[in-house]
């Protein structure tokens, strides 16, 4: 077997026919996903450092702990912590699968207080988007507590392109809504040492 050599841009072990092949480079920096994969372990390791230092993580862990882990569960917490959870809820699932995502999973439940969450928190426009959203879903009526009956609804959709459009406007974030809700936290002592 061949000796392997040094990849002339990050220096991994190849093969000489695969440095031969790509001009000297290994395959992750000659396709450019070598950058890519550098950034991701940079960005990881970021987010495990702010995972052990900020007071906004430690709070969302505690409120999701107490929401699936406490018998009391989401009626435990106090009216400030349901408001950020469901809010931080929405925008979780709205950012992951889009809008319709909040209404199709349990996160539907807190639909009533995202709503106020976002009128207490002065945001505005992603209020109009969840209202018009809820309108394009249930029309004038209620959404349902009930995930089933949600469901049973939502199968009858045929709104994708009215849902698409939404969600592109959602995620202009027009109202900071990170910012609102740090805000709101440190506002209402649901953080300490922010």
């Amino acid at each position: 077997m061949a000796e392997k050599v040094a990849c002339t841009e990050c220096g991994a072990l190849i093969l000489p026919t695969t440095a031969a092949k790509n001009g000297g480079m290994c395959m992750p920096c000659k396709t450019g996903n070598r950058k890519n994969i550098e950034n991701a372990k940079l960005y990881y390791a970021r987010e495990k450092e702010l995972d052990k230092t900020c007071p906004f993580r430690a709070m969302w862990r505690e409120l999701v702990d107490k929401v699936h882990n406490q018998e009391a569960g989401f009626k435990g917490l106090t009216e400030e912590e349901k408001i950020y959870f469901s809010v931080g809820v929405l925008n979780s699932e709205a950012y992951n699968g889009g809008l319709i995502q909040f209404f199709e999973n349990t996160s539907g439940e807190y639909y009533r207080y995202a709503e106020l969450g976002l009128i207490r928190l002065g945001a505005n426009n992603s209020l109009s988007l969840l209202r018009a959203t809820k309108k394009e879903l249930f029309g004038d009526g209620e959404v349902p507590k009930d995930q089933e009956k949600r469901w049973t609804l939502l199968r009858n959709q045929n709104s994708e392109d009215v849902l698409d459009k939404l969600d592109t406007e959602y995620y202009k974030d027009l109202d900071d809504l990170d910012t609102k809700m740090e805000i709101f936290a440190k506002d209402n002592g649901l953080v300490e040492n922010a």
